[in-house]
Order: C-alpha cells, then structure tokens, then sequence
C-alpha cells in the first residue's frame, strides 16, 4: 500500500508543477490546479504515516477531511468549463463548508492524540462515521451533477469532457465498494470475504486518486501540445446574434487592427470552423451584455482576449468574418447603445443630460470619435437624437436609423 501512496503523490505533485510552469493557465486549470495539490496533500500525509507509523493503528482508522472536497471541487470544474460557473457566483464556496467543518473536528482530535501520547478519543467514531457517511452522499450526487454538466461543456474540449466523466464515473464506483465492505460487517466473522476492511478501503480510494492523476496529467499534456489556443466557455442559454450588416468605415480612437496573416504575402485564411466561431461570438455578446467590457476606455483586442481566454487571432477572425466588423466597430456599437440609452433614461426622468459625460462613462474618451460613430450608428447628430424625442413616433423613427433598434 505505501508504493502505491507514494506513486500517487508523486503523480499528483508532477501535475501540479505542470499546471505551475504553464504561464497560459485558464480558470478551469487553477481548479485541476487545487484538486491535485489535495490530492498530493492527501496521499504525502498517508505516506509519511506509512513510513514513521508503520504499525501505528491510528492512519488505518483516521478518515481525512479531504475526502469532502474531490467531489464538489468537481462539479465545479465541470460548471467552469461550461461557462455557466459565474450563474453561481460565490454560492460554490458554500459546497465546502462540509469539509470545513470536518477539517476542525480532524484538527482537534488530531491534536487530542498527540498531547495524550497516542491515545485516541472516543468521539474518533462519531467523526469517522460522520465523514464516512457524508462522503457517500458527496460523491455520487456531485457525481451525477458533473455527468449531466459534462453536456454543456463545449465540443472543442472534448478531452476535458472526457475527463469529468471519467472522474465522476470513478466517483461513482468508490460509494459501491465502500457499500461492498460495509455490507462484510454484517457478515459473521468466519464468512468475511475481506478481512482488513479499512485497508481494502483505503487500497481503492488510492488506486481512484492514482488513476485521476494520471487522467488529469494526460488531458493537460494534450492541452499543451495542441498548436490551436483553446477557445472560451459558452453559456448554458442561447442567445441571438446580431444579424451582418453592412458598416461604414471605423472612426475611431485607435486604429483598427487588422488580422496578421499567417504568412508574408498571403492573405490570413479560416482556421476556426463556423461552429466554433459561433461559441466565441456568443460569448462575446455576453461579455459586452453582462460584463459590459466596453465601458474600459482602455479595452483592446489583446486585452480583451486575454480576459476571454481565448486567442487574438480567433477573436479578430470571428470579429471580422463572423459578425462582419472590426474590433473597434463592435465596441463602439455597443458604446453608442449604452449612450442612447442613458439619454432616454435621463429624458424620462425630465434631466437634461451632458452628453459628453454620458460618452466618456460609456467608455469613449475623444469628442471627435464619439460624435462620428453617433451619427454612423443612428444616422443622427446627438443634439438631433434629443430634439427627435419630442417629435411624433412616426417623426422619430424617420429620424434614427434602425440598425439602432
């Protein structure tokens, strides 16, 4: 048993300084990231046990406290890489308050034993039954949770997909075995069909953590010889994309940035297929709508490629072949919405609005631009779009441009 800890621990810990060196690491790797340093936190402390404790009883009946945290930590992941993790918000950090309350009860009897020479308390039982117990409901409901997540994970993670379904079918498995042994008890002993149960047990749980590890450094080796960026999480919901409509040429503050082509003298090609281009187009349209990303006078394609955690070429690519715009035509788009809007919300309330506040805190920062892209986006003047408002409807409409409704 002390070998197969110790090639666990080394295997998570090898892992994990993959996750370490990799300087592209996305949010969903900082969650693998946690998992495997568990996981080597969990197998190092069985090992060094083993080793100065050989005949020590106390590590064969000592459940950890980690154990509460595989699951949860999971379904996260899977929730993550669907993009439909921030739905949650901080309520994940709630799913772990089991695993702090055991890791104050695992503390407390730990330092119980150590100040009375070995000797063990007898709460010890209640905590191994309650931490046996829970852990048989953690894993399979996070279990069935991370499989039915696993269909929103988008198909160009394919082997992350892979991934949560093999680690939620393993934690599917770990509650039958440990049902298998608890049924042993009920036998009498001569008709025992194992003996050592909590060996056995813990023989499975390390062979299961092992095998994760491996599967986990697997997916993440695949992840870095890939030659294409991984492309961002999608939404649960689908949303509807904007018609590609015919656009004047950009006024802008900056100067629009083209796509690099790949090779000097060769015009860049598609290398993203439709499918694809249509997840990173709605995630997009989710960061302007949800995040309003716009709204950072400072944002560029490089920055904003960096926050989706997706590569600049495909950004600029669905950009300009998918939704037929530059970067800064799509910004400023969503600039001039949110302009309009808050005149109509300031006229509402009888407030004659600055308009040129109104255009830096929706994110432009140069007169000029914002008036030129105003009258390209609403084929109308500011001061026109305010005076229209007290025209007829009819008057009105003749006055903004639809593009802009």
């Amino acid at each position: 048993m002390k070998y197969i800890i110790l090639l666990g621990a080394f295997q998570a810990l090898v892992v994990f300084s993959i996750f370490i060196i990799n300087d592209k690491r996305r949010s969903a790797d900082k969650i693998l990231g946690w998992f495997t340093i568990w996981v080597f936190i969990h197998l190092g402390a069985g090992f060094l046990l083993h080793t100065l404790f050989p005949n020590a009883e106390i590590h064969k009946q000592y459940y950890t406290f980690i154990t509460l945290i595989y699951a949860p930590l999971l379904w996260i992941y899977a929730r993550e890489l669907s993009g439909r993790r921030q739905q949650l918000k901080k309520k994940t950090y709630y799913l772990f308050i089991p695993a702090l309350i055991a890791a104050v009860a695992y503390f407390a009897i730990a330092g119980y034993i150590v100040s009375h020479g070995g000797k063990t308390p007898s709460v010890i039982i209640q905590y191994n039954n309650t931490v046996g117990y829970t852990a048989l409901i953690l894993f399979p409901v996070f279990a069935i949770l991370s499989l039915k997540e696993s269909f929103h994970i988008p198909f160009f993670w394919r082997s992350e997909r892979q991934l949560v379904r093999f680690i939620a079918i393993m934690f599917l498995i770990l509650p039958l075995i440990s049902l298998t042994i608890s049924l042993n008890k009920l036998l009498l002993p001569p008709s025992y069909f194992i003996q050592d149960i909590h060996s056995w047990s813990r023989i499975f749980t390390y062979i299961t953590l092992l095998s994760i590890c491996l599967a986990i450094g697997r997916v993440k080796i695949l992840s870095l010889m890939a030659t294409n960026a991984p492309a961002p999480l999608i939404e649960e919901e689908p949303c509807d994309l904007p018609l590609i409509v015919e656009q004047p040429a950009a006024a802008t503050e900056i100067p629009v940035e083209e796509p690099v082509p790949d090779t000097p003298g060769q015009q860049r090609k598609s290398v993203l297929p439709l499918e694809q281009q249509e997840v990173i187009a709605r995630q997009l349209i989710r960061w302007m709508e949800e995040k309003a990303v716009y709204k950072d006078a400072e944002i560029t394609l490089d920055k904003l490629a960096a926050a989706m955690e997706v590569s600049r070429h495909h950004l600029s690519e669905t950009l300009n072949q998918y939704l037929g715009q530059s970067f800064y035509q799509f910004i400023n788009e969503y600039r001039i919405r949110e302009v309009v809007k808050l005149i109509d919300g300031s006229l509402e309330n009888n407030h004659s609005p600055n308009i040129l506040s109104l255009a830096f805190e929706a994110g432009f920062h140069s007169k000029s631009s914002f008036n030129q892209y105003f009258k390209k986006v609403t084929n109308s003047t500011p001061s026109a779009y305010m005076k229209s408002k007290s025209m007829p409807e009819k008057s009105r409409r003749e006055v903004i441009k639809p593009t802009l409704t």
